[in-house]
């Protein structure tokens, strides 16, 4: 019974991961993001950085949940990147910073502004895997 539930747990995981590591790209590799004449080529820069590493992040944790049967670490890896979401969504409003671009379509789940709802379903998912792996005693191979 323990490999279902071991199954279900890494299928989980492996669809945050996919979430947090794929969609950026998807969604921002276009006019209002990454493309937006309007930012500077540094900005530019920085925002191809971003979904560069986030993508490379999210296949490191995929190896360590499929080749090496890990859960805990590619559970850090994925709320370590989601972190950086909620850091800098909070203080938001601190330094001019918006969910959505002036020009954007605001989206909205269950009363949520899409991203935020996204990123709360990646953060519990993860923080959920991670509570399994320490309640299951998984075998760290790190």
């Amino acid at each position: 019974m323990a490999s279902k539930h071991s199954l279900i747990i890494k299928l989980l995981l492996t669809a945050a991961t996919l979430i947090y590591g794929v969609a950026p790209a998807i969604a921002d590799l276009n006019e209002t993001h990454l493309l937006n004449s309007h930012w500077s080529g540094h900005a530019r820069l920085h925002g191809a950085w971003f979904l560069f590493f986030g993508w490379a992040m999210a296949m490191l944790s995929l190896y360590f949940t499929w080749a090496c049967d890990e859960l805990v670490l590619p559970s850090v890896i994925g709320l370590s990147f989601v972190a950086g979401f909620w850091v800098a969504y909070l203080p938001a409003p601190l330094y001019g910073g918006a969910l959505v671009d002036e020009h954007g379509v605001e989206t909205r789940v269950l009363g949520l502004e899409s991203n935020v709802f996204i990123f709360s379903v990646i953060t519990t998912v993860l923080l959920i895997v991670l509570i399994y792996a320490f309640k299951t005693n998984t075998k760290r191979k790190f």
